[in-house]
């Protein structure tokens, strides 16, 4: 990405970027609708574009854009007293360790039972905390994102998405301090708040001329179809995710992770596929346990994760409700300033079933 005249480089998130690059690869089979609606939301990441509506925060009016550190989709878990670095596992790449596979299955089998069905009225809530990490020269920190999106029963009503920037910072190499004695611009990294509406969640598609809810979902951008679509058998449906995997990503087994990681932090994934998708995850060669008990804003699930190409992505169950809760990207091998170890990324996922657009769960 080009440096602007500030040495400060285009940035986004791993959450957008993944969405983005997934749908923006260019394939025969191109689902449409993933990429109007991915690379809106990217343009509006890097500060390249005003949301179709007026929100109601609006960003800094000098939107600085600095570069992510990391290219694939992620996130973390175990962040306990700001300790940003955690353990690396040496994972065994030929098959999947069978206390994975056990205790996937196990998840699979609680997932069937815990989904609220929308009353009429009624909107699923998906509330996103996010730590995000930018890097600046020597300088890294890992930036809180609240995001939070409202899903009627009938998808091609309106939702409601907002996005909050809290300002917190956890740094992970050098301080604040330093960082703004060295000049960068911190206070303008330009990430866009506000909120938007928009039938099936396609934001931009009033803006770029287009009908929104017109073409198919994905596993970035599902919609209801997409997803009825997806074979609840394990060996089917980990055949689907190898063949709409292939020739993408940096690693065939790390990017079925990804996948499934994808479509699992939208919050629209019904129980009886995320039994599947957890079977077909246990069937993924060099499937690790890497961690047992891991924590994310305080709901502890089991870590399951991959390495590949000196990362490694994880992604957290709930082993008592079989609830997807988040995910973890830990760099293993160090990069430039970040020790191995280092947490890159941070998301933890919530849902609920609140009776209006714009409620947040009681509690």
């Amino acid at each position: 990405m080009p440096e602007n005249d500030d040495n400060v480089r285009d940035m986004w998130s791993e959450d957008e970027l993944d969405r983005a690059l997934a749908a923006l690869q260019p394939a025969e089979d191109i689902d449409e609708r993933a990429y109007h609606r991915a690379k809106a939301e990217l343009l509006v990441a890097a500060g390249g574009r005003e949301p179709a509506q007026e929100p109601v925060r609006t960003a800094a009016p000098k939107r600085r854009r600095w570069a992510w550190w990391a290219a694939s989709a992620g996130t973390v878990a175990a962040m306990v007293a700001s300790v940003l670095v955690v353990q690396t596992v040496q994972l065994d790449n030929a098959v999947p360790s069978a206390a994975a596979v056990e205790q996937l299955n196990w998840a699979a089998a609680k997932a069937v039972s815990v989904d609220e069905p929308l009353a009429p009225g009624q909107y699923r809530y998906i509330a996103t905390h996010a730590w995000w990490m930018a890097s600046m020269n020597e300088y890294s920190y890992l930036a809180e994102n609240l995001l939070e999106t409202w899903v009627p029963a009938d998808e091609k009503q309106d939702w409601l998405w907002r996005r909050d920037v809290t300002g917190a910072r956890k740094w992970v190499s050098g301080t604040e301090q330093e960082a703004r004695e060295a000049g960068f611009p911190i206070d303008e990294a330009g990430w866009p708040e506000g909120e938007w509406r928009a039938p099936c969640g396609d934001w931009f598609a009033e803006e770029e001329g287009r009908e929104p809810c017109a073409t198919p979902g994905s596993w970035q951008v599902p919609n209801a179809e997409f997803l009825a679509s997806l074979p609840r058998d394990t060996d089917e449906l980990y055949d689907r995710l190898r063949a709409d995997t292939e020739d993408r990503g940096q690693d065939p087994d790390l990017e079925m992770v990804v996948y499934v990681a994808d479509v699992l932090r939208t919050g629209l994934v019904p129980a009886d596929l995320r039994a599947a998708l957890y079977r077909a995850l246990a069937k993924v060669p060099g499937l690790q346990i890497t961690e047992q008990v891991a924590n994310l804003d305080g709901v502890h699930g089991t870590a399951y994760g991959i390495s590949a190409k000196g990362q490694r992505h994880d992604v957290i169950v709930d082993p008592g409700t079989g609830q997807f809760i988040g995910e973890r990207q830990v760099t293993e091998e160090g990069y430039e300033n970040l020790p191995a170890g280092t947490v890159t990324e941070y998301t933890s996922v919530t849902t609920a079933v609140v009776p209006a657009m714009g409620v947040r769960p009681q509690g």
